[in-house]
C-alpha cells in the first residue's frame, strides 16, 4: 500500500520536473515496480511455505491421532491379554484354596468325631468294666419289706459313668446341692479313675463354696490339685482356692494363688477373673519386683 501511495505521487509530480528530474523519477518508478514485484513474490512465497506448513502440521496431527488411536486398541488389548492370563491362573488358586480349606474342614469335622467316638468306647469300657464288677459281686439281697439296700462295691445295674456325671451336675445347676454332692461323691467312688473324676471333685469343692463350708472346701480344691495332676481344672481350682481363702481371712494366701494363676496362664480366662480378685483387693496385677532398678 505504501508503495502504491509513493508510486502514485511521482506520477503526479512528472509533468512538473526538469529532464534530469524526470529521468530519475522514471527510475525510482522502474524501481518501486520492481520492490512491489519482489514484494509480491515474496508474499507469495510466505504463503506458499505458510500453506506446507499448515499442510505438515495436519498430517502430523493426523499421525499423532492415528497413533493415539493405535494405543488405546494396543492398551484394551494388552488389558483383555492381561486379565485373562491372571483370571485363569487365580481363578485356578482360588478354586485350590477353597478345595484345601474345604479339605481341612472335613479333616476337623472328622478329627473331632473321631475323638467322639474314642470317648464313647471309653466310655463304655468303663461301663462294661463295672457291670463285669457287679456281675462277679453281686448285692445282697432285698432286706425286709422289699427295699433294696445300698451297695458299696460297685454301682447299681444299669448306671453308666456318663449318666451318673450328667445327672449330678443336672442337680448342682438346679442348686440342689445335697443330692448332686452324693451323687459326685459316688462317682469319685465308682469312676474315679475316669477322665472326668478331676471335674467331680472341682464340683464337691464349688457345691461346698456355695454351701459357705469353707474350711471343707479348702481341702477338696487341694484334691484336684493334688491328686489330678493333669487335669482341665486346676487353673479353676487355683482360683476357687484362692477364693476360699479370702472368706477364710488368709488374704497374703490368696494373693499367692491369683499371681500363681496369672504367671503360669496369663492369657487364661481363669487369669482374667484373678487380675479382677487382685483389683477388688487394691492390688496390682503386675509382678512384684524383688530388686529396683539402679
Amino acid at each position: 500500500m505504501r508503495i502504491t501511495a509513493i508510486a502514485s505521487v511521482l506520477v503526479l509530480a512528472l509533468p512538473f520536473a526538469s529532464f534530469a528530474q524526470k529521468k530519475e523519477i522514471v527510475e525510482l518508478g522502474r524501481d518501486l515496480a520492481l520492490l512491489q514485484e519482489e514484494v509480491r513474490t515474496n508474499a507469495k512465497s510466505q504463503s506458499d511455505r505458510l500453506s506446507g506448513i499448515e499442510a505438515t502440521l495436519k498430517a502430523i496431527q493426523d499421525q499423532l491421532a492415528g497413533t493415539s488411536r493405535a494405543l488405546t486398541v494396543l492398551d484394551s488389548g494388552l488389558k483383555d491379554r492381561l486379565e485373562k492370563q491372571m483370571n485363569g491362573p487365580l481363578s485356578g488358586v482360588s478354586g485350590k484354596v477353597d478345595s484345601l480349606a474345604n479339605d481341612f474342614g472335613y479333616i476337623r469335622e472328622t478329627v473331632a468325631e473321631i475323638n467322639t467316638r474314642i470317648g464313647k468306647l471309653d466310655q463304655r469300657m468303663v461301663d462294661l468294666e463295672n457291670t463285669i464288677k457287679t456281675m462277679q459281686a453281686p448285692p445282697p439281697p432285698p432286706a425286709a419289706g422289699g427295699t433294696m439296700a445300698p451297695s458299696s462295691s460297685g454301682p447299681p445295674p444299669g448306671m453308666s459313668a456318663q449318666s451318673l456325671y450328667q445327672d449330678a451336675f443336672r442337680d448342682k445347676s438346679g442348686g440342689n446341692y445335697d443330692l448332686a454332692l452324693k451323687e459326685f461323691n459316688d462317682y469319685l467312688a465308682w469312676y474315679g479313675d475316669t477322665d472326668f473324676a478331676s471335674s467331680a471333685q472341682f464340683h464337691i469343692g464349688e457345691i461346698l463354696y456355695n454351701q459357705k463350708k469353707y474350711e471343707e472346701a479348702l481341702p477338696a480344691f487341694d484334691k484336684v490339685l493334688v491328686a489330678y495332676t493333669k487335669n482341665t481344672k486346676t487353673n479353676d481350682a487355683h482360683l476357687m482356692k484362692g477364693r476360699t481363702l479370702l472368706r477364710l481371712g488368709s488374704r497374703s494366701d490368696a494373693e499367692k494363688e491369683f499371681r500363681a494363676i496369672i504367671a503360669a496362664n496369663p492369657n487364661s480366662d481363669a487369669a482374667t477373673r484373678a487380675r479382677a480378685e487382685l483389683k477388688d483387693l487394691g492390688l496390682s496385677s503386675t509382678p512384684r519386683s524383688s530388686t529396683r532398678k539402679k
